[in-house]
């Protein structure tokens, strides 16, 4: 069968439509992906409609479907093979996706949270000058530049009384708790 044969019998269309598919599929499913955040608007969550998803579907089914057309399968069967395995790859996809999206980390320290903390000062901290504190937090070392009104050795524990920015604190000398001694 030549190219005029499969024109006239329609399955040279059908494979160019199915081209085209795969092709618009494969070029969302990039777009989605590189410029994360960019199709916000046209997406449905993480869900199993979600744009990685569905761009995930389109591409393998007309690049499926484009394949099978250009063997020979009749345009029919290889439009329904070409669905079954774009809803495979679609699932594969939602399954990536949210297997990615759980091992995103959150460990992002705020304000409210460290005061009231305490920490250990690394680099003596200077009266009304900056030294350097570290401490705990989500598993994680954080260390910030820290001030305080007078001087504290390094070594010293201490407590956040204020946050000045997001990578820096005010200090104070931690008072042991009364009854021990101290």
């Amino acid at each position: 069968m030549n190219w005029l044969d499969r024109l006239l019998d329609g399955s040279l269309l059908a494979g160019g439509i199915f081209l085209v598919i795969g092709v618009v599929g494969g070029v969302l499913l990039l777009l989605s992906l590189v410029l994360d955040g960019i199709f916000d608007a046209f997406d449905f969550g993480d869900g199993p409609l979600s744009l990685t998803t569905i761009a995930a579907f389109t591409a393998i089914f007309g690049f499926t479907a484009f394949g099978l057309v250009g063997v020979g399968v009749a345009t029919p069967i290889a439009g329904l093979l070409g669905a079954a395995a774009g809803v495979l790859g679609g699932a594969a996809a939602w399954w990536l996706s949210k297997v990615i999206r759980s091992a995103e980390s959150s460990t992002a320290v705020t304000g409210d949270e460290l005061v009231g903390s305490e920490a250990g000062v690394v680099l003596a901290i200077p009266a009304g000058g900056l030294g350097e504190v570290a401490l705990v937090r989500h598993g994680e070392r954080v260390s910030l530049a820290a001030t305080a009104d007078a001087a504290i050795a390094r070594g010293t524990t201490v407590r956040i009384v204020q946050t000045i920015t997001a990578t820096s604190v005010r200090v104070e000398v931690a008072q042991a708790p009364a009854g021990t001694g101290t």
